[in-house]
């Protein structure tokens, strides 16, 4: 059965509408964009990280050291460092290791997945890991071995 409108619940929800407004643009949620000097700058169009609200999403971190290096063929040593540029962007973006509820790891050998959870549980408190999916892929540099991306919850600013 169709619900009868009538003038006066017209009027009540236009006179909502503009309080509703007003409070969407006191509480609405900025998006700030976290940046870190200490992990090299992504060369395509990306933010290392982008803040909205509490949440941080960090961009796919690749095992660039801060001079650029790539420890090639060293699955540990990239994973390692992709840990250390990730604590990085998280501290900028007002966040830890400790907050984030989500990562996702891109291998390029799966055969590197026994290395790689041996590695990630070093960074992690047992018991309070973040959810997770590892999948392997191809990645845009031949000798990345790994990027890892996460999401975590950040303090309010």
């Amino acid at each position: 059965m169709a619900r009868k409108t009538t003038k006066k619940s017209v009027r009540k929800a236009a006179a909502k509408k503009p309080a509703a407004r007003r409070e969407a643009a006191r509480g609405s949620i900025r998006k700030v964009i976290a940046s870190v000097k200490n992990v090299r700058p992504s060369r395509v169009p990306l933010s290392q990280a982008v803040r909205v609200g509490n949440i941080l999403f960090v961009s796919g971190t690749t095992p660039y050291a801060p001079d650029s290096s790539i420890a090639k063929g060293d699955f540990a040593a990239q994973m390692h460092q992709v840990m250390a540029n990730i604590r990085e962007i998280l501290t900028a973006g007002g966040s830890s290791l400790d907050k984030v509820a989500k990562v996702n790891v891109i291998l390029t050998r799966i055969s590197d997945f026994g290395a790689m959870n041996d590695i990630y549980r070093q960074y992690f408190k047992e018991g309070n890991y973040p959810a997770r999916t590892t999948i392997e892929a191809p990645l845009a540099n031949p000798d990345f071995l790994l990027e890892i991306e996460c999401v975590a919850e950040a303090s309010r600013a």
